[in-house]
């Protein structure tokens, strides 16, 4: 059985299973069939809550920081260097963090992640200085890597149909948190201005101890580590050097798509940075009213996340969102502070700004995902994030020293030029994105789930255990024998009245399985990529093409009548159906058709060339 060839159809399967630094092949990755997903839902779940409660926990306590710094004495721009300490270490500890997620696992950096940004905001909370906050607030951006590795995760236990839905949804986590949390830290801020930051720090160990619980790790990481485990023991066995899983480079298209980041987030944070100055000084909005403004923003970006943006992306691509988002919002911003006229018309170019960022936000995490591998996702996405930071960390620089000449117009010029850079930057990732593989070819992955067991047996993933058959009970013989007189009886096989052959049949069709874990996946892998095949042959849409081209080529209305069966259904090419004195067969006409002879063309069609097709 393993010595057979895979049929063209599961390339896809051979793609993802196989190493593309060491050649060697990897266990095949599945998914559940209803789902989508390598895990359980819950664990998917799971990340969403991190994300919303991280989240959450840093809209709480940044308005506040502000005031709380100043009971310190700090100038505006001692605040300004909180957040530029923040933007610096975060921007150059991604990549580590995300090379950290491929060697050390996913679960694991996002448990220190969530871990270090609850202790930094801890220490904030009791600082008795502002230098100890100043170096706490330091500390805590080393741990930014939270939505990051969430990223990652996804994109390691999702199936690439499901992959871009999941990680839009990921992106509405922090428009739900900006609706809870500006109010929260307001209300804890009348305890005292360190409440909101010790919140934050407690939000974030709360989430700490929820994903050591309950988290499992990535099912992908688990398998490439357990075959780069036995790659270095056949080394060490065969020459005493140990040769683990090399790390795939990061291509070209990813630093692409980095300096694209980078342009977006000097956009992005020109506009988180200085959206309040421009609504103040233009149109004279305070505190409170900003604060609605803000909330609105968040509550159509939740419903733009969940239910509109998913659909767009089946509908015109990934790459078509962000690309469009990007271009929304490099026009918006600067129609809306500078030509727009008004309270509603400003407010309008704002929120389709708002749209537009939106949307590039949640396409920027599947975009990503398309230039990884299995050895380098953390990599990428670190890269990536490293980039985007850094220009999230120029931006409010560049755009506050162009608000002292004019906040209305100068940084918004420039939050413009940025996202349209930005865009023009996404150009050249159209043709180098690789496409996503065809929906029968995840069907197939997906199929497998319920076999999983068999490469990770007691959660080692040696693959080696030993696995004969448990013994059956008199209710399993009733659950089987019922569950096959309803397949045999839906798929219309004779069953009742031929049983001897039909058993005969079953007993061919399913061969003996070896008996090792690995080896019984790999058979069952192979039988059902045969099974998909013979489906495919006997029914479906490739036999309709060929039926539909047979009838073409004999250009008579008489032409053969091919039953096309697709999963039972009974779909039918239906021809005119000969009598027996035009067919010249005694056959009654109600009987079922068993081959293209049953049926001849009612007169004879003049000859049209070679019959071959």
């Amino acid at each position: 059985v393993g010595s057979r060839e895979r049929p063209a159809g599961i390339a896809h399967v051979s793609q993802m299973a196989k190493s593309s630094t060491s050649g060697d092949e990897l266990p095949t990755l599945t998914y559940d069939v209803q789902t989508g997903l390598a895990v359980p839902r819950i664990a998917v779940f799971l990340v969403f809550v991190t994300i919303f409660l991280d989240t959450l926990a840093a809209t709480i306590s940044t308005p506040a920081l502000p005031y709380y710094a100043k009971e310190f004495g700090a100038s505006n721009a001692d605040i300004g260097y909180l957040f530029v300490a923040w933007s610096f270490s975060s921007t150059f500890c991604a990549p580590c963090l995300g090379r950290a997620s491929d060697r050390l696992g996913r679960r694991t950096i996002l448990l220190l992640s969530l871990i270090g940004s609850g202790v930094a905001n801890l220490g904030q909370a009791s600082a008795p200085s502002y230098w100890i906050l100043f170096g706490w607030r330091a500390f805590s951006g080393i741990w930014a890597a939270v939505n990051a590795t969430a990223n990652v995760y996804l994109a390691d236990v999702c199936s690439p149909e499901v992959r871009d839905d999941y990680m839009s949804k990921l992106a509405s986590m922090p428009s739900l948190a900006m609706i809870f949390g500006p109010g929260l830290g307001g209300g804890l801020s009348t305890f005292g201005l360190n409440f909101p930051v010790l919140a934050d720090g407690t939000l974030s160990l709360v989430a700490a101890f929820l994903v050591f619980l309950y988290l499992q790790e990535s099912p992908l990481w688990r398998l490439k580590e357990d075959a780069a485990g036995n790659r270095a023991d056949r080394s060490i066995a065969g020459s005493g050097k140990a040769s683990g899983n090399k790390e795939e480079p990061l291509p070209r298209s990813v630093y692409i798509l980095g300096a694209s980041g980078f342009f977006y987030g000097i956009a992005f944070g020109t506009r988180v940075s200085m959206q309040v100055v421009g609504l103040n000084v233009k149109l004279g909005l305070d505190a409170l009213q900003v604060g609605y403004v803000y909330v609105a923003f968040a509550i159509f970006a939740l419903i733009q996340t969940i239910w509109i943006t998913p659909r767009v992306q089946r509908l015109c691509g990934t790459f078509a969102v962000a690309f469009a988002g990007t271009v929304i919002e490099a026009v918006s911003l600067p129609l809306g502070f500078i030509v727009a006229e008004g309270l509603w018309p400003t407010l309008v170019c704002l929120a389709v700004a708002s749209t537009g960022s939106t949307a590039r936000m949640a396409a920027s995490g599947p975009l990503s995902a398309r230039l990884t591998g299995e050895t380098n996702r953390g990599a990428v996405f670190g890269q990536i994030q490293m980039m985007t930071n850094f220009g999230r960390m120029v931006g409010p620089l560049v755009a506050g020293n162009l608000a002292v000449k004019d906040p209305v117009t100068l940084p918004w010029i420039f939050a413009g030029v940025s996202a349209g850079l930005s865009a023009l930057l996404l150009v050249p990732l159209m043709k180098a994105l690789p496409t996503l593989p065809s929906s029968a070819a995840c069907t197939q992955v997906a199929l497998h789930r319920g076999f999983s067991d068999l490469l990770l047996p007691n959660g080692e993933g040696s693959g080696e255990r030993q696995f004969p058959p448990a013994e059956p009970r008199a209710e399993d013989f009733e659950r089987v024998g019922d569950f096959m007189g309803n397949l045999l009886t839906r798929k219309n096989y004779p069953w009742v009245s031929h049983q001897p052959a039909v058993f005969d049949m079953l007993d061919r069709l399913l061969p003996p399985l070896r008996s090792t874990g690995t080896e019984q996946y790999k058979d069952l892998e192979l039988l059902e990529a045969h099974a998909q095949q013979l489906r495919d042959e006997l029914g479906g849409s490739a036999a309709i093409v060929r039926a539909e081209h047979c009838c073409e080529v004999a250009g008579d209305e008489g032409c053969w009548r091919w039953l096309a069966m697709k999963d039972g259904g009974g779909l039918a090419i239906d021809a005119p159906t000969p009598s027996s004195d035009e067919a010249g067969v005694g056959k009654p006409e109600t009987d079922q058709p068993t081959s293209p002879d049953d049926f001849r063309p009612r007169t004879a069609p003049e000859p049209v060339g070679s019959r071959e097709g």
